[in-house]
């Protein structure tokens, strides 16, 4: 081989290699985007969840739609079974034998589910990121438990950088949902105002984050078969009939003992029909407009606290009495500093 033939050798041998660090994209991968587009985008604009992590999620817990469960239960998430699940059930050898996974009837259905699954207490904080923050996304799964594999937000990270899922998230419109306006409670107590201070005007730096971190999970539908509001910023669900705070903590997926803790019930209190159970901590103090009150016939400490969404040992400090203390009729308590 003379010297001009080696060199056209070598170069058509160069060529033929890619280029060093050049992405390798797999067409299953293109064609599931393709496929798929349409559903993600649907998702952040309905329920404020990038499109460009759920579309990697789905990408990564499926195969791009050729995984077992993807083929048999249009299952692309990889959900199991909860003690809620009233659907259709697919059962496979996963971290234990014979496990349940839920089944749908179109995949439309799955990545609806997977949506709902995110809106739980458990990855609330997620919903503080930005639409845009993929990075902050992937790793915040990580954290609030969603998957074990260390290299998770990793893997989602690279898939979004590679297919350029990021557009999706600019397609969709990466606009929060805005606040809707407050309703006025017809059926408020009056007594509840009272005390109100023309100086009591500026809200504490704590409680103005508290409540701008709180009004994005405002409006989200986390608790389709509960009534629900928010106290103080903070949301609560109400207890019905025959419901426990062990039975509740199951399907808010946190642990009793969170739970009873939110709620000032770590002295084995149990639950009743009618209460209000809290999701997340609660103020210290209760809200500006609520800085006095007169306590009525059947009122305690714990009542009021629940009442008006802060923890119940302030009311004990706030006005210098023994903590468990009875309170008497018509003693005027002060709910905030």
């Amino acid at each position: 081989m003379n010297k001009k033939t080696l060199i056209q050798a070598v170069a058509l041998l160069l060529l033929s290699v890619p280029v060093w660090g050049q992405k390798k994209l797999m067409p299953e991968y293109e064609q599931y985007i393709a496929m798929y587009k349409k559903a993600a985008i649907d998702q952040q604009r309905e329920h404020n969840i990038p499109a460009s992590i759920t579309m990697a999620q789905g990408l990564l817990e499926s195969g791009a739609g050729k995984s077992e469960l993807a083929k048999n239960a249009n299952n692309h998430f990889g959900i199991k079974c909860t003690s809620d699940w009233q659907g259709d059930t697919y059962r496979k050898d996963d971290d234990k034998r014979n496990e349940c996974f839920r089944k749908y009837k179109k995949v439309e259905d799955s990545w609806e589910d997977h949506s709902k699954f995110l809106l739980r207490p458990r990855y609330a904080e997620l919903f503080k990121l930005k639409v845009t923050d993929y990075k902050g996304w992937a790793h915040g799964l990580k954290q609030c438990g969603y998957a074990t594999d260390p290299t998770y937000p990793a893997k989602l990270i690279r898939i979004i950088e590679d297919y350029q899922l990021d557009k999706l998230v600019s397609e969709a419109g990466a606009q929060h949902k805005k606040e809707k306006p407050k309703k006025v409670d017809k059926n408020a107590d009056p007594n509840r105002d009272q005390g109100v201070m023309a100086g009591d005007t500026v809200e504490l730096e704590e409680e103005k984050d508290f409540r701008e971190a709180a009004t994005e999970m405002k409006d989200v539908p986390l608790y389709q078969d509960h009534k629900s509001g928010f106290e103080n910023g903070t949301r609560y669900i109400i207890a019905e009939e025959g419901e426990s705070y062990s039975s509740l903590s199951y399907f808010l997926n946190m642990s009793e003992k969170q739970l009873r803790k939110y709620n000032d019930a770590t002295d084995g209190r149990m639950l009743k029909k009618g209460d209000r159970v809290y999701l997340f901590r609660k103020h210290k103090y209760a809200s500006r407009k609520h800085k006095y009150y007169m306590v009525k016939k059947k009122d305690t400490a714990w009542s009021i606290a629940q009442k008006f969404g802060f923890q119940m040992k302030s009311i004990y400090t706030l006005n210098g009495i023994p903590e468990g203390t009875p309170l008497t009729t018509r003693q005027e308590l002060r709910l905030r500093k």
